[in-house]
């Protein structure tokens, strides 16, 4: 078994990564999500998810992305992108 090219953080293999995919748990997704969108080249990410995945588990994901600019680049490309993405941040409203 091949250890998954983006787990520098740990030792996941290939099959492991593409098990909890498909199976894992919705928070276990979501956790594996955010490693990859933070540990694999950019090009590489599209491999494994897509830009819907990611918005649609944004939450849990943005845990993973850092620095916070790097954050905030992916929450402005997924807007671009057309995509609606949950942000802990306060709303205008709110403040």
């Amino acid at each position: 078994m091949s250890r998954a090219p983006f787990a520098w953080s740990g030792d996941l293999t290939e099959e492991e990564v593409q098990r909890i995919l498909r199976e894992g748990d919705p928070e276990e997704r979501a956790r594996l999500i955010g490693r990859i969108v933070a540990e694999a080249p950019f090009e590489e990410i599209w491999r494994y998810v897509s830009p819907e995945e990611i918005a649609a588990h944004w939450r849990v994901v943005r845990r993973y992305i850092w620095p916070p600019d790097l954050r905030e680049i992916w929450e402005w490309g997924l807007h671009v992108w057309g995509y609606e993405i949950a942000s802990d941040a306060p709303s205008a409203e709110g403040a």
